[in-house]
C-alpha cells in the first residue's frame, strides 16, 4: 500500500506542475488555421495530354499482361509438380523393390545404377526417353524380368529406354 501512495503522490506532483501554465480546467487549444485547396487549370498542350494518356494506358496494359503471365507461370509450375508426383508414384514401388534386392545381387546393383538416374530424370521431366545400346538394353530387361514387381513400371521403363 505504501508503494501505491508514494506513486500517487509523485504522480500528482508531476501532474500539478504540468498544468500550472493553464489556469482553466476546461482549456481547449485553438483550432488550426483553415487551408484552402484549389485546382489549377490544366495548361498542358494536347500533345502532352496525349502522351500522359498513352503512358497511363501502356502501364495498365503492362499490368494486365504481367498478371496474365504470372497466372500462366503458376499454372505451368502446378502442372509440372502434378506430373512429377504421378511419375514418381509409378516408379516408387519398383525402385523400393530393387533397392531391397541390390544388397544380394551384384548384377542387379549394376543395373540399378544404370536405370535409377534414367528414372529420376524421367520423373523430373528432364527426359522423355533414353537410348541405350542393344547389349545393355537386353541385359537390363533380362535381369529385371526375373524380379517380381509392378509390371506396369517395367512396361513404362521399356517405353522410356529405347534400344538403338
Amino acid at each position: 500500500m505504501k508503494l501505491k501512495i508514494i506513486c500517487k503522490q509523485h504522480y500528482n506532483k508531476n501532474m500539478d506542475a504540468s498544468f500550472n501554465e493553464f489556469n482553466d480546467d476546461n482549456y481547449v487549444r485553438p483550432p488550426d488555421t483553415p487551408k484552402k485547396e484549389r485546382l489549377l487549370p490544366d495548361n498542358r498542350s494536347d500533345y502532352e495530354k496525349q502522351i500522359d494518356e498513352a503512358m497511363y494506358l501502356s502501364i495498365q496494359e503492362f499490368k494486365n499482361q504481367e498478371n496474365i503471365n504470372k497466372k500462366y507461370e503458376k499454372d505451368i509450375i502446378n502442372e509440372h509438380v502434378i506430373i512429377t508426383k504421378e511419375r514418381k508414384g509409378i516408379f516408387r514401388e519398383f525402385l523400393l523393390n530393387l533397392n531391397k534386392l541390390i544388397i544380394l545381387d551384384k548384377e542387379l546393383k549394376e543395373i540399378y545404377e544404370i536405370i535409377e538416374p534414367i528414372i529420376d530424370f524421367y520423373c523430373a521431366q528432364h527426359i522423355n526417353h533414353c537410348e541405350l545400346d542393344s547389349i545393355t538394353y537386353d541385359r537390363i530387361f533380362k535381369i529385371i524380368g526375373n524380379i517380381r514387381t509392378n509390371t506396369d513400371s517395367i512396361e513404362l521403363l521399356k517405353k522410356i529406354i529405347i534400344k538403338i
